[in-house]
């Protein structure tokens, strides 16, 4: 696959795909949901026909980063696309199931060399993942993608709020497959698993910890003051273990109960972890590594890394740095979102991506 990309920071979409030619599939970002509709609207004027999902955020190709009006990375050679919509995602969207398995249908779905790549409206990741993994997981189809930040996500020309965008890839001469990159670690001084025993996920609220408020559990174990939770939530955390795997839960704020709120809900009885920031620049490697042990030669890779990872990686001065790292073996595009999925599993503070062969 072959990437390419235009943006426009006055908004002009015209201006954006100026440069842009034959493409096989458009994956647009806006930095405002009012741009949403208008950029869907005028992609799909420009180039008929060819799938295209979008949402808010920043984005980037290789070495340039974009966070100002639009802007659209472009997909082509090699591939077979379709883009579709699973509407009500927050509520109901298996109601549009057959969707998904018409995508698949068309562009004639093979394990491994089929996968899905997913733009969600904010808060309705929980049963978009669970609706899109139970059905691609089962037949050997990969899963990656995130959420927008916004209310809406566009698909085809059109704009849906609470919905989930996908694309069903093929890769024509070779495999496709997900990652998911976790740069936090369980601390070697804390080795400590609590239970939720107190939650209510539909508010992504954890209440107490082991029969204790989790504020408090999070502060005696840091050693820090209770107005220090939502910034150290950059270098410390929570981890659901999971089986012999760790999935991250963002910490979003703290109430006068002593309950935290979170990017991503955890239920009674689910198992949490307090990780520390691992050696972020070792991790990366070790992912361009895993990749291409995996796949031999990589075409591109299509991402979504968490904006919290955006924030840290700015404030570690190495966010320039990362993305001249992920560009030098192979093309490297996506977007910077406020949730990330990979296969079975909504996650934070992460990036979840496809590769192609």
């Amino acid at each position: 696959m072959k990437l390419e990309c235009g943006s426009s920071r006055k908004g002009d979409v015209a201006e954006a795909l100026r440069n842009i030619t034959e493409p096989a599939a458009l994956f647009f970002s806006v930095a405002k949901e009012e741009m949403l509709e208008r950029t869907a609207r005028e992609i799909e004027r420009i180039f008929p026909g060819v799938a295209s999902i979008g949402g808010v955020g920043q984005a980037y190709l290789d070495k340039k980063f974009f966070d100002e009006g639009v802007t659209v990375i472009a997909m082509k050679e090699s591939i077979r696309v379709v883009a579709d919509v699973l509407e009500q995602a927050s509520v109901m969207p298996i109601k549009y199931i057959r969707r998904l398995e018409n995508a698949i249908k068309t562009v004639g779905g093979e394990r491994g060399k089929t996968a899905c790549f997913d733009i969600c409206s904010a808060g309705a990741d929980v049963r978009a993942v669970t609706t899109l993994s139970d059905y691609l997981c089962r037949r050997g189809y990969d899963l990656a993608g995130g959420t927008s930040n916004s209310e809406a996500v566009a698909c085809n020309g059109k704009v849906y709020k609470d919905a989930c965008a996908f694309f069903i890839f093929k890769n024509l001469k070779g495999k496709i497959k997900s990652y998911k990159e976790n740069i936090y670690v369980h601390s070697k001084e804390n080795e400590k698993q609590f239970m939720v025993t107190e939650a209510n996920p539909k508010e992504y609220k954890i209440r107490t910890l082991e029969n204790i408020s989790a504020e408090k559990v999070y502060t005696s174990e840091l050693g820090i003051s209770r107005d220090k939770i939502t910034t150290q939530t950059f270098r410390n955390p929570f981890g659901h273990v999971c089986n012999s795997d760790t999935y991250i839960v963002s910490i979003k704020g703290v109430e006068a109960d002593g309950s935290i709120t979170t990017f991503r809900p955890a239920n009674k009885m689910d198992f949490l972890t307090i990780l520390s920031m691992g050696d972020y620049r070792e991790v990366v490697q070790d992912t361009i590594s895993r990749m291409q042990h995996d796949l031999g030669s990589i075409s591109a890779v299509l991402s979504v890394n968490c904006l919290f990872r955006y924030i840290m990686f700015s404030d570690e001065h190495y966010w320039d740095s990362y993305l001249a790292e992920m560009s030098r073996s192979f093309s490297h595009a996506g977007m910077v979102g406020v949730g990330e999925h990979y296969n079975t599993q909504f996650v934070n503070q992460t990036m979840c991506c496809l590769a192609f062969e």
